[in-house]
């Protein structure tokens, strides 16, 4: 497989997924630019930043169909190749030297502003890298953890850092502030896309998501040491941020446009200070701007396969799977080839038991098209019973960030139909041509 973004880019270039914006664009205008790219369907690299250096680009999840030029398989087995490569691990090795190491910047030698992260929404609180894959090890054990953390650009060596109480990064500070020091945290921008896929996975918190990354890919990913942090990173990745989250330290951060298209309200978060910056010549920034298709592609696909596994274990028959039926990773399509007729409700309850923030799941027969929402409808109008199909489960964890109690409940519906009445509900097809 290719070696980092670059390769990517190119392979999306030749087979025509990849727009080059060559005239010199403002960086405030980027934000509505991407909106517009997202509904090509391309990715997109902006080669003129008018005050900056750097290209900026987006969009590298704009379709599925990328990921089955990746794994080299039909658009339809992407979710089955990417299971069984998320149940294997390999190795990350160790190298002495990398491009990302080519330019060295200590604290004082450089300012993370002139940088290209661009404002993503109006009402956001300034410019955010949202692209950023932050790597900490457990203070204790060692192991190393990889994950998705906003952090607003603050100063020129500080931005603020949001975790998630539920989030291994969080486990590690408190561990970390239990022992009265500092979490060291990497934060690597332009990274593998293999390994942007791996820190959204979610697995138990003694795997190591760069050995997912490697499978992923098929091969081991290639690391460096960090210059003034104990953290290894990828060797071929654009930009590296070194840094600490002092303990006890926070600050007020946001608002911030978040990926169910609300605004975050501002909130006290933690502070990252940044000792460090290398980066390749001429490094290239990402931006992904949430709840973009880019966005819930990258963040549901993994949950996609994860849930599919789950499902396959228990034997329950899956033709496909869609989470990203509502522009978000909250509401999945199955559709299964029913062998008895009450398992939908095991398939609901395996799927809500292997991905928590899933707060709607409907099962449908194997001939209703899930990637077609008026498909899915089509099944909710002519074929629940509603008095049998739907399971409500109260009180169940959900989505963490939940004042209002909006995603404590889940609602499955088996929208199948009886399994001996199929002469009733096959579905009419026109007439042979001659």
């Amino acid at each position: 497989m290719f070696k980092d973004i670059r390769g990517y880019l190119d392979i999306l270039d030749k087979q025509g997924f990849l727009d080059h914006v060559t005239e010199e664009v403002n960086i405030s205008s980027i934000s509505s630019r991407l909106a517009a790219q997202e509904k090509k369907g391309h990715a997109v690299i902006f080669e003129n930043i008018a005050g900056y250096e750097g290209k900026v680009y987006n969009n590298i999840f704009g379709k599925r169909q990328f990921l089955a030029s990746v794994f080299e398989c039909p658009v339809e087995k992407v979710v089955d190749v990417f299971g069984q490569r998320l149940e294997q691990r390999i190795t990350p090795v160790m190298v002495e030297d990398g491009p990302v190491h080519e330019v060295i910047m200590k604290k004082g030698e450089f300012d993370i502003r002139k940088f290209p992260f661009i404002q993503h929404s109006a009402k956001d609180a300034g410019r955010y890298i949202t692209s950023g894959v932050v790597i900490a090890k457990e203070p204790e054990t060692g192991v190393r953890n990889i994950s998705f953390n906003r952090m607003q650009l603050k100063g020129p060596d500080k931005t603020g850092l949001r975790m998630s109480p539920t989030q291994d990064l969080e486990a590690y500070y408190r561990k970390a502030v239990a022992m009265g020091k500092p979490l060291e945290i990497a934060v690597v921008i332009g990274s593998h896309p293999m390994c942007l896929l791996a820190a959204a996975c979610g697995p138990p918190r003694d795997v190591d998501e760069l050995e997912i990354a490697g499978a992923l890919r098929g091969e081991a990913m290639e690391l460096v040491k960090c210059i003034t942090i104990d953290m290894e990173v990828p060797a071929y990745a654009e930009i590296v941020l070194e840094g600490k989250l002092m303990p006890g330290e926070k600050e007020i951060e946001g608002p911030f446009g978040d990926f169910m298209e609300f605004y975050i309200e501002p909130m006290e978060n933690h502070v990252f200070h940044i000792d460090c910056v290398t980066t390749r010549r001429d490094p290239m920034v990402q931006v992904i701007s949430a709840g973009s298709t880019d966005d819930v592609t990258l963040l549901g696909s993994p949950r996609e396969a994860q849930i599919k596994n789950a499902l396959t274990a228990i034997n329950i028959d899956v033709k496909a799977i869609n989470i990203m039926l509502c522009r978000n990773y909250l509401t999945c399509a199955i559709s299964v080839r029913k062998q008895i007729d009450l398992e939908a409700k095991n398939a609901l309850m395996a799927a809500f038991a292997s991905f928590k923030f899933l707060k709607n799941c409907i099962i449908v027969d194997h001939d209703v098209d899930v990637f077609d929402p008026s498909d899915v409808f089509w099944a909710l109008s002519t074929r629940l019973r509603t008095e049998k199909g739907l399971m409500v489960v109260p009180n169940a964890a959900g989505f963490g960030r939940d004042k209002y109690g909006i995603h404590t409940t889940k609602l499955g519906i088996d929208a199948t139909v009886p399994l001996d009445a199929w002469d009733e509900f096959t579905r009419i097809t026109p007439l042979p041509a001659e």
